[in-house]
């Protein structure tokens, strides 16, 4: 599939599942997107997707000062757009893309140290973070309800340990604790705070790596594009 049809089928997938007040809010994807950037965006309206069939949430595209999702690291940036995410007429998450969460090696070392300004190595980025509503800046590990990291590369042993650090960051294994969510992606989850984590990879090879990620309480999806 050629990129220009690539964007309209994430368009497509996205107006089935996000409701918007315009035709034109769809349009929330630079034409100069690059094929990695396009997969994030593909595995976004898939997974909008799951939380409205499965989950039975309804979704709703915010207004921003610009058209398109954010792009680049960085906090919540309320100059975009999100997803809004709806239980009944209850707003209880919001969807970003491109957004850095804060670590919990900072929140369990700042303590000791005179400053207490996040630095460079004091949060992580997730291509897809499900948070609570209404937040500022970098989400605190306790008000993330999914975490998504999109790979449209092939899967190698580098990727396993990125995103094994990255549940250390987000949180600690534990005793099964409930979710925030009432059945898709999962209901419990082995971690406190009980963050859902989930690595979407092209490569049919992220199944070989399932077992590390069972144990920690990630989810490993092979999603390719149809």
């Amino acid at each position: 599939m050629d990129l220009a049809s690539l964007k309209n089928e994430i368009v497509n997938m996205l107006q089935e599942n996000v409701g918007a007040s315009e035709e034109l809010d769809y349009q929330v994807i630079k034409d100069d997107e690059k094929a990695g950037k396009l997969y994030e965006a593909y595995v976004l309206a898939s997974v909008c997707s799951s939380l409205k069939n499965k989950e039975g949430l309804r979704l709703e595209l915010s207004v921003g000062e610009k058209i398109y999702l954010k792009r680049g690291t960085g906090p919540i940036n309320r100059a975009y757009p999100c997803i809004e995410a709806y239980r009944d007429d209850e707003l209880v998450a919001e969807i970003w893309t491109d957004v850095c969460f804060i670590s919990q090696s900072y929140l369990r070392t700042s303590k000791y140290f005179r400053s207490t300004t996040p630095q460079y190595g004091d949060y992580h980025e997730l291509d897809i973070l499900m948070v609570e509503p209404n937040l500022d800046s970098y989400p605190l590990p306790e008000k993330i309800w999914l975490g998504v990291e999109c790979k449209n590369t092939g899967m190698r042993k580098g990727i396993l340990k990125e995103i094994l650090g990255v549940r250390r960051e987000l949180s600690f294994i534990s005793e099964s604790r409930n979710t925030k969510f009432k059945k898709w992606p999962q209901t419990e989850a082995r971690s406190n705070p009980p963050c859902c984590l989930m690595l979407y990879s092209s490569d049919e090879a992220v199944e070989k790596y399932r077992n590390s990620g069972n144990f920690y309480d990630i989810k490993f999806i092979h999603q390719e594009i149809e």
